[in-house]
């Protein structure tokens, strides 16, 4: 009986040490067919920006006891394209758990160095690009939720290390906002 007893609790413990991957990556492509590339990641708020072909998506992850565990159930993607300039996609999305997140994309070629989001309080909140990409909280002075974050967007702007302006991204705000 004894012998019974140890190798249960022995098999429990193996099985609740093999919950999760090794790496975040590993989390993440288990829940797709096709190749995932994560391109950005908020430990602090274990978010993860990755791309699925052409469909960006940002999702919440669990890293626990050296162990990464990720569904899509708090998972927001899209696709986005431009007529006008540069495709440049900004997006507010609440996540249980973590709050209200501000994120964004530019495609280009070129290496963006930052992001700057300028609201119509006058206000503006600068964000250092990841690949092309950026996660960020929302600012304390909005006192807003995510579904209203665009009634107070009055434009957004992609920069390289230069500091040369890549694109304006006012014309396809204008297209998510109405």
């Amino acid at each position: 009986m004894r012998k019974i007893t140890i190798f249960i609790l022995a098999l429990f413990t193996l099985s609740a040490c093999n919950k999760g991957f090794e790496s975040l990556e590993e989390a993440v492509q288990s829940q797709w067919k096709t190749p995932i590339n994560i391109v950005n990641q908020d430990e602090d708020n274990q978010l993860v920006y990755y791309l699925d072909q052409t469909q960006h998506i940002l999702g919440n992850y669990q890293y626990e006891n050296g162990k990464y565990r990720y569904d899509n159930e708090q998972s927001v993607g899209t696709e986005f394209d431009s007529e006008n300039g540069l495709p440049f996609l900004l997006s507010a999305n609440h996540f249980d758990g973590v709050g209200d997140i501000i994120h964004g994309a530019i495609k280009t070629e070129r290496e963006v160095d930052r992001f700057v989001i300028e609201y119509k309080n006058g206000e503006e909140q600068e964000i250092k690009a990841t690949n092309n990409t950026f996660i960020t909280e929302f600012p304390s002075y909005l006192s807003i939720e995510a579904v209203q974050f665009f009634s107070e967007v009055k434009n957004a702007y992609a920069y390289d290390k230069t500091m040369k302006l890549l694109e304006v991204g006012n014309s396809y705000l204008n297209k998510i906002m109405y």
